[in-house]
């Protein structure tokens, strides 16, 4: 709280203040304090409508434009008692709920949020879904990153990870997130087609680049996907400067592994190709279009929202060319991390910030 109060007082010094309160007085319209405030400090973002309220109501009450910090109280006898039983509580219950723990003590949900965030510094997390991995998982995902770490630092530059996912036409719905404030149940919902159309996404992804979109037009099989490899994948990499070095990697799905496909991705890889041995199965935490891409894409390629297949590809393509080199060269940083945390977790789950 102490760290919270000298921010906000250090944020805007005397001189700004000052500004802020003449001309709120000068215009008694907030968008017009906001302009003035752009015109004479075009470098520092401008306050919000608030905080100006705040600064001239603190004005009004002292005369001065100083900081007034907030009093502190002390707690009272109730709320202290109520602390030590709901930190037993969430050290033998974490996933209790804030209105079971506010009954179990009666006390209000409210001071038992309050007790929660500001007294016991306590924060929400959401499970994690993870693939449930078998016994032999462990041994063969601790051996990829074993067998990655002890490669030279420029493979990292030449890796090629690869997977596919759908994308729907219609923008999926949180219900978790999405809310309306309203005095009033609204009654609004969202119509969500029963069978909605949706196109299937190939990509190649690398530290310097991403080799797609490819959309293919029916479910994948052994004969499609290699067509796409030999014919859409392979051209592009043959343009790509020093595309020898390079390793490519892909995951155990059918048409991957069929033996079609791993001879011909052998024969132009050598043993820079990752095959099903090599790759550990149920590991989309070590896939950089898993932890990074796929997700990076849904978030930006429904603005604007598409009207057609067409509209969603034209999103995807032009959501693929603004990611920053920088953004890739540090997606495979973090893919490095994963595979050290990976070694430390015996093969487990990981999951980073």
């Amino acid at each position: 709280m102490l760290k919270n109060i000298i921010r906000i007082k250090m944020k805007y010094d005397t001189p700004q203040r000052v500004f802020l309160v003449s001309m709120y007085y000068q215009f008694r319209c907030m968008s017009k304090v906001i302009n003035a405030w752009n015109t004479k400090y075009k470098n520092s973002d401008p306050p919000s409508h608030s905080t100006i309220k705040n600064i001239v109501s603190n004005f009004e009450k002292t005369g001065s434009v100083a900081h007034v910090p907030p009093k502190w109280k002390m707690p009272s006898p109730k709320r202290e008692a109520a602390k030590i039983e709901l930190q037993k509580m969430v050290a033998e219950f974490p996933s209790l709920s804030i209105r079971k723990a506010a009954s179990a003590l009666s006390i209000s949900p409210t001071l038992t949020y309050k007790i929660y965030t500001d007294d016991l510094h306590l924060s929400a997390y959401k499970f994690h879904l993870w693939h449930k991995l078998e016994d032999k998982d462990y041994e063969k995902r601790a051996n990829f990153a074993k067998w990655f770490i002890k490669r030279p630092a420029s493979v990292l530059d030449h890796m090629i990870f690869s997977d596919e996912a759908y994308f729907y036409l219609t923008l999926p719905v949180n219900k978790q997130n999405n809310r309306i404030w309203s005095q009033a149940n609204p009654l609004i919902g969202v119509e969500q087609p029963l069978y909605d159309k949706k196109i299937l996404v190939w990509c190649g992804i690398s530290a310097s680049r991403v080799f797609g979109p490819f959309y293919f037009s029916e479910t994948v099989n052994q004969v499609n996907y290699l067509d796409m490899l030999k014919n859409f994948f392979w051209p592009k990499l043959l343009d790509t400067a020093d595309y020898k070095k390079y390793y490519f990697q892909q995951d155990g799905a059918r048409p991957h592994t069929a033996e079609t496909v791993q001879t011909w991705l052998t024969s132009k890889f050598g043993q820079k190709f990752l095959d099903k041995e090599s790759w550990p199965p149920r590991s989309p935490d070590l896939n950089p279009c898993d932890f990074f891409l796929w997700g990076h894409l849904k978030a930006r390629a429904y603005n604007p929202l598409p009207k057609t297949l067409d509209d969603l590809k034209a999103n995807i393509e032009r959501e693929i060319k603004n990611i920053p080199k920088e953004t890739l060269k540090s997606t495979f940083l973090n893919f490095k991390k994963r595979c050290e945390i990976l070694l430390s977790a015996e093969g487990g789950h990981i999951e980073l910030e």
